[in-house]
């Protein structure tokens, strides 16, 4: 079944339609109806809004499976524009969709999960600081980019040293551009409180931005031994994939490497979001997913041992297709 995905063509983004469609169906069989926690203004605004404004049936998970298929897109893009797994093919965002659709909690709309496009779209900017002749420009996008993500959930503000730590490793070392993300981090939230604040609405602002101090950032994961059995796949592909990277890491080009470098460090940023999340790890799971997708792909992009790459997978599938219509 892999096979379909390992290329890149008009039949393989078919076939991840349908497996984001099949992937995520059990909502709508088996109904689980979270309310997201919103611990932002904008977040309550725009959902809010879709509550108020409730077009179709179901509304809300028919936006996620929308907006994690252009993810998915958006991974996929990332990996094959810049060369980060060694031939171009869908499985990147096959996988990000797989680690966005494991348990009920992650197949309705979420704040986090809208944060994450702006988090992808950060991550396809620094990747071209490397060449740049005007890195400077790349590196306000990012910053704005984080700001935009800010503005759904506070928790992203753990990322600003990963746009710091990617800037002084892809281009040489200037004071601007650590002042410049302070400058676009910021823009986003000027905006939206001069337009709460045009409306009456800066109080609201204001306290939501002191609420966002006060919280845990290294909550314990809490799952069951049964919600746990598909990281005892996951881990281990994981590992072995890395191992691969590295012992191919010396054949790829500079830019390569370093945007491979980049990725490690921004997966350690997601684990830690992981835990910073108070809702749940499940919600944390969509940033660490952006990265963990791509070295996931590595492992299954080349047909050798492919009998034990199909088991791993099919494995996979079934764990969540328990997680979803049983494990309530």
């Amino acid at each position: 079944m892999l096979g379909i995905f390992r290329s890149n063509t008009l039949f393989s983004i078919a076939g991840l339609v349908i497996f984001t469609i099949l992937i995520r169906f059990a909502i709508f069989i088996v109904p689980t109806p979270i309310e997201p926690e919103l611990n932002t203004p904008f977040s309550l605004l725009i959902f809010d809004w879709l509550k108020n404004h409730q077009l179709f049936t179901n509304q809300n998970m028919i936006l996620a499976i929308i907006v994690v298929f252009l993810q998915g897109l958006l991974v996929n893009y990332i990996s094959s524009e810049h060369d980060i797994i060694y031939k171009g093919s869908v499985l990147p965002g096959l996988f990000y969709i797989l680690l966005n659709s494991i348990y009920p909690e992650q197949l309705q709309l979420s704040p986090q999960l809208l944060a994450n496009t702006f988090i992808i779209l950060l991550l396809n900017r620094l990747c071209y600081l490397y060449e740049s002749q005007r890195p400077l420009f790349l590196v306000f996008d990012a910053s704005v980019l984080l700001g935009l993500g800010l503005l759904l959930d506070y928790d992203l503000i753990l990322y600003l040293p990963f746009i710091l730590i990617s800037v002084l490793y892809m281009t040489a070392f200037n004071i601007r551009y650590l002042l410049v993300p302070l400058f676009g981090i910021l823009l986003p939230a000027y905006f939206l409180g001069i337009a709460f604040f045009l409306f009456d609405h800066l109080n609201d602002f204001i306290k939501s931005l002191e609420n966002s101090l006060t919280k845990n950032y290294f909550n314990p994961i809490g799952i069951t031994f049964v919600e746990g059995i598909i990281w005892l796949i996951l881990i281990p592909v994981f590992v072995f994939s890395t191992i691969e990277l590295q012992l191919n890491f010396l054949r790829n080009k500079v830019k390569t490497r370093r945007i491979q470098l980049i990725i490690l460090v921004m997966l350690l940023f997601g684990v830690v979001l992981v835990f910073a999340e108070n809702q749940g790890f499940v919600f944390g799971l969509s940033f660490l997913s952006v990265t963990l997708s791509m070295i996931m792909a590595n492992y299954f992009i080349r047909p050798k041992r492919k009998v034990l790459k199909d088991v791993l997978f099919f494995a996979m599938v079934i764990c969540i297709c328990y997680y979803q219509y049983f494990n309530h």
